[in-house]
């Protein structure tokens, strides 16, 4: 292969090539324009979106609106013929928007992606224009037709709540018996108030549609409150109630029969004049007359929840009066013999302790028996006839118990003072003999143990114990005695005269002690001289009658001597002392 023919085979190559490159290009032109027409739709699909979302808002419906309500209101109309004028410009730029879109989409589908370009620029820009303009006039036509806004939304809400009250209604007709033509009636008039509230409606007379919108409300609360209220009250007035009156009636002829007195309550009358104003209520009920009806009603069912109360009452008093009788005649019997015993007591015993106005007490005890017996005698009577109600009977029964009470509780206070006298009496006797016993044995210890010296403090309680005594002997000798007097006395004697025999029975210690004391120091008197010393100033002690001090000294002595001796001392004494 030669040179030439290298060389054309480079020439086709490379035109090969040229060739391939320009294809290439070609199809990349073709992509790019593609993309370029699908972005360009997806704009033009945005801005369609935007420019039908815009035109969808109703401002011909509420420009129709604002126009009708200024015929009866002048004072908008101004405002309202300036909205027309923003729409008739709206309308305007709608078209131009509508013309420009058309242009814009034939644009898109031949292929002029520059010019399609620059229109959906415009339309941008036109639609930003006329939102403003849709929303400026969409508000103040809002605000023109605020009150009918206003006015439907609380219509709609009362059409649903009559829905609902009309099905309640509808179900409960039977338990609303003879109610339910009335409430028919009412439901049909609201009814015709809905309709009539859309006629003012149309008309744009929204002060009239409200007033009639209110008068909904009304009877429709009103047919509310009555289906709520009525059926309790027709099951007063039809079962209740005379279910109440025929109890109360079958219980009355129990009583009775049982002999339970009801006269005073006179239920027949009560009944008869309940059946009749129920009988009234239910016609009432029937016009669906509620608040007056449920006054009647409530105040029948309180009347017969009363004449039941006042029946059992009775019925629980007559069973109580046959005890409470009972426990009264017990009770006088009692009161009976406690005043005789009273009264044989202190013909004996009276002048004894001077009581004499015990004999008062016991004429007044005397007539609240005679009370008691009287008024058990008719008490006894009023039931043999049954002439009186049980409450009535026990109340006075229970006024005779508490007599009794107070009465039997006087009795028992006296005999248990007189009682308590007597055993007052015996006591200071035998005190008084204890006591004499106890001096006398004072006497002998102070004899038997010889002491050198008493002290004018023990000799003036001897004294003293001795004018006690015969204190207690007077008084016991007196023929009337002062019990108090005489308790006081023995007391005192016994603090006094038991206090002496302590402190004697220490004393009568206390010298053993120093004497033995002495007796034992006196084995080391020779052996020391100091011992000798103190055990002589014990003795001086011991006979001028300092007994304390002259233990004090000699225990000092012999603990010098013989340490811890003394409590063998103390010891010795204390076998001795007994």
């Amino acid at each position: 292969m030669n040179f030439d023919s290298i060389l054309q085979i480079i020439q086709r190559i490379e035109v090969q090539i040229a060739f391939a490159v320009l294809i290439v290009f070609v199809i990349l032109f073709l992509v790019i324009k593609r993309i370029n027409i699908h972005q360009l739709k997806q704009k033009m699909q945005a801005i369609e979106k935007r420019y039908n979302n815009v035109k969808s808002i109703p401002l011909p419906f509420k420009l129709n609106k604002a126009v009708a309500l200024a015929r009866v209101n002048p004072e908008i109309l101004a405002n309202v013929n300036d909205f027309k004028n923003s729409f008739e410009d709206i309308q305007e730029n709608f078209k131009s928007i509508t013309h420009v879109l058309a242009e814009t989409e034939d644009a898109i589908v031949i292929g002029k992606a520059k010019h399609a370009k620059l229109n959906l620029i415009d339309l941008a820009q036109m639609l930003n224009q006329i939102e403003k303009q849709v929303d400026q006039l969409n508000s103040k036509l809002d605000s023109i037709l605020e009150e009918e806004n206003q006015q439907r939304g609380q219509i709609t809400e009362l059409k649903e709540i009559f829905r609902h009250t009309k099905a309640d209604l509808v179900a409960r007709s039977v338990q609303l018996a003879h109610s339910y033509p009335t409430l028919e009636t009412r439901l049909n008039d609201i009814e015709k108030a809905f309709t009539s509230f859309e006629e003012w409606m149309y008309a744009s007379e929204f002060a009239k549609a409200k007033e009639k919108m209110e008068e909904i409300q009304i009877n429709l609360d009103e047919l509310r409150n009555w289906l709520e209220v009525l059926p309790d009250l027709i099951t007063l007035a039809n079962g209740i109630i005379p279910k109440q009156m025929d109890e109360i009636a079958d219980y009355t002829k129990r009583l009775m029969g049982q002999q339970v007195y009801t006269k005073h309550l006179e239920v027949e009358k009560n009944l008869e004049l309940i059946s009749e104003t129920t009988q009234q209520d239910r016609i009432s009920l029937s016009r669906c007359l509620v608040k007056e009806v449920e006054e009647h009603l409530r105040e029948n069912q309180k009347r017969l929840s009363q004449l039941l109360t006042s029946l059992q009452k009775e019925e629980l008093a007559h069973d109580e009066c046959a005890k409470t009788l009972e426990q009264v005649g017990s009770g006088i019997n009692e009161i009976r013999e406690l005043h005789h015993n009273l009264t044989e007591h202190l013909k004996k015993d009276a002048g004894r302790f001077g009581w004499e106005d015990l004999t008062e007490l016991l004429n007044d005890k005397a007539k609240a028996l005679k009370l008691l017996e009287t008024n058990h005698k008719q008490y006894l009577k009023v039931v043999e006839d049954n002439s009186l109600p049980s409450t009535t009977l026990l109340m006075n029964l229970k006024e005779s118990m508490q007599l009794i009470h107070n009465t039997r509780n006087d009795l028992n206070h006296s005999s248990e003072r007189l009682s308590s006298a007597r055993n007052d009496e015996e006591r200071a006797k035998k005190q008084l003999l204890k006591l004499h016993l106890i001096m006398n044995e004072i006497q002998v210890k102070i004899r038997k143990f010889r002491l050198p010296v008493i002290s004018e403090t023990y000799e003036g309680d001897l004294r003293k114990s001795y004018q006690y005594v015969n204190s207690i002997a007077k008084l016991l000798d007196e023929p009337t005695i002062d019990i108090q007097l005489l308790n006081a006395t023995v007391n005192d004697a016994i603090d006094h005269i038991y206090k002496l025999y302590n402190n004697v029975n220490n004393l009568v210690g206390t010298v053993e002690m120093i004497e033995n004391a002495i007796v034992y120091g006196n084995k080391y008197r020779s052996l020391d001289s100091d011992l000798d010393t103190q055990l002589t100033r014990a003795e001086l002690l011991y006979r001028n009658g300092d007994y304390t001090q002259g233990i004090k000294v000699a225990i000092a002595a012999i603990e010098a001597v013989q340490p811890k001796h003394f409590e063998g001392l103390i010891k010795e004494n204390a076998k001795s002392a007994h």
